[in-house]
């Protein structure tokens, strides 16, 4: 088969820098349970960097596909890219990176792949490469035909044996490089198990990392522990994005979109002045209550989510996490918040160590007092790099499970999971999804998401203990 990038002796790829046909795959049936509706943005973003060099770019999501990678190649295919984000539909995932021939280079990345690349490629010998980290930058030096020894954060074979180059460092976001949704061959709509809403969905990535450390979260460190500073597009390059997208409703998968609020506040008026007309859901800090001003600006540009990172309702343990704030200042922080017309959500973790049954039941009260909208109610979870191992090793009576899970001799995973039902109940009363209703008015989206609301009773009761955010490294 003639090939833009031949396959020489054990695998060396050679220095060619065009391909015929690059094929990049999102390989999953279901990956992320009730909430697999998002584009594979990262996938997207890869595709974006590979395609000045390629004559033919195709993009397959094997979530909105009946058939397999195979189905897609073609003779001339000299590129196979898989992004590997999760640990779910681990079969699927294993035939189709074997189904790729070994006569193609395939490559691999994602923060899957990024944890263990040692694991891909001494298991799959069809694949030549896996990209750790970020991998826009990365693909670009292999497309132009640099030498797989002198690309920082490559895994590769080579002689019979597995390298590994030094970690990259984490380069700032680039302005010109996003998805070219020109080429995506479907329509994302919000769905939450057997429930579609014919609601289109896309999501941006405007900015990376996070500046604060929280203790419980891994996501501000990239997979081998290192922190990664916070990084932004400017506001006219995500303007010039948000104009580009079609969907009404924009997610923003930025760990902490509100970090720069002078440039929040020029997003904002871009948005208005290119009069482009759609709904925004950000993660954002309490903090962003300082700045009421610019929250008026946010609810005319179209900003109507706010999720927030509260976790729990006891200052020892916020204190322990290094939240940066207590109840007290939660509570003032909220006298502002509660008078916006976005809705507010609040993530919360059960199970915290040191935590009581009683002080983890405070949790529903306390986020009605604040007057959040909706909840998210999730077991305490440790992660690389998060810091809770040696926390529970210094706490007796606490555990982890194999899935990472922490419980206590107080309090099991069974009591967990009802403690979390019974929260669930009492937060989800009727009046509450009447506010909803009212809020969904106030700032219109009622008038965006009409089937929507009339499913909201079973939406929120099942989101509620299902938290997810969209993952924070669009890697390949």
């Amino acid at each position: 088969m003639a090939s833009a990038y031949s396959i020489l002796q054990d695998t060396k790829i050679s220095e060619t820098k065009q391909f015929e046909h690059v094929l990049c795959v999102y390989p999953y049936r279901c990956d992320l349970k009730s909430m697999g509706f998002f584009p594979p943005l990262g996938l997207e973003c890869i595709a974006a960097a590979v395609e000045p060099y390629a004559r033919i770019l195709d993009v397959v999501d094997m979530r909105k596909e009946t058939g397999r990678t195979k189905d897609f190649l073609r003779p001339e295919t000299d590129l196979v890219c898989f992004s590997v984000n999760w640990d779910s539909d681990a079969e699927f995932l294993r035939e189709e990176i074997l189904s790729v021939g070994p006569d193609i280079p395939v490559v691999l990345g994602g923060r899957h792949a990024t944890e263990d690349p040692e694991l891909w490629l001494s298991q799959f010998p069809n694949v030549k490469m896996v990209v750790r980290g970020d991998g826009e930058e990365i693909m670009e030096d292999f497309c132009r035909g640099l030498p797989l020894e002198s690309i920082a954060g490559l895994s590769f074979r080579r002689n019979g044996r597995i390298l590994h180059n030094p970690n990259r460092k984490p380069e700032s976001v680039r302005d010109d490089l996003y998805p070219n949704r020109q080429r995506r061959r479907y329509n994302y709509e919000v769905s939450f198990d057997s429930i579609t809403t014919g609601l289109m969905i896309d999501t941006i990535s405007s900015s990376r990392g996070c500046p604060f450390n929280c203790t419980f979260c891994s996501f501000s460190r990239n997979p081998w522990g290192e922190k990664r500073a916070w990084s932004a597009r400017s506001p006219e390059s995500v303007v010039s994005e948000l104009a580009q997208i079609k969907a009404p409703i924009v997610v923003f998968t930025d760990d902490l979109f509100t970090f720069k609020m002078d440039r929040v506040e020029r997003i904002c008026d871009l948005i208005v002045e290119r009069k482009i007309r759609k709904k925004f859901l950000i993660n954002a800090r309490l903090e962003i209550a300082r700045h009421p001003e610019i929250l008026r600006k946010m609810e005319r540009a179209g900003f109507v989510l706010l999720m927030l990172g509260i976790e729990s309702a006891c200052d020892k343990t916020l204190k322990s996490m290094g939240k940066g704030f207590d109840t007290l200042r939660i509570r003032e922080y909220f006298k502002v918040l509660r008078n916006s017309s976005m809705f507010l959500h609040g993530y919360f973790i059960i199970g915290n160590i040191g935590e009581s049954v009683d002080e983890i039941l405070q949790i529903t009260t306390f986020a009605r007092e604040l007057g959040l909208d909706t909840i998210a109610l999730s077991s305490l979870r440790t992660s690389p790099h998060s810091g809770l191992e040696e926390l529970v090793a210094n706490n007796p009576g606490y555990q982890i499970d194999a899935k990472g899970k922490i419980y206590s001799d107080h309090c099991s995973r069974r009591e967990i999971r009802q403690l979390r039902r019974r929260m669930v109940k009492e937060f989800y009363s009727t009046g509450q999804l009447l506010r909803l209703l009212y809020k969904g008015i106030r700032n219109g989206a009622l008038r965006l998401l009409p089937g929507l609301f009339l499913r909201l009773p079973k939406i929120v009761i099942m989101l509620a203990g299902n938290r997810h955010k969209h993952s924070r490294y669009p890697i390949l």
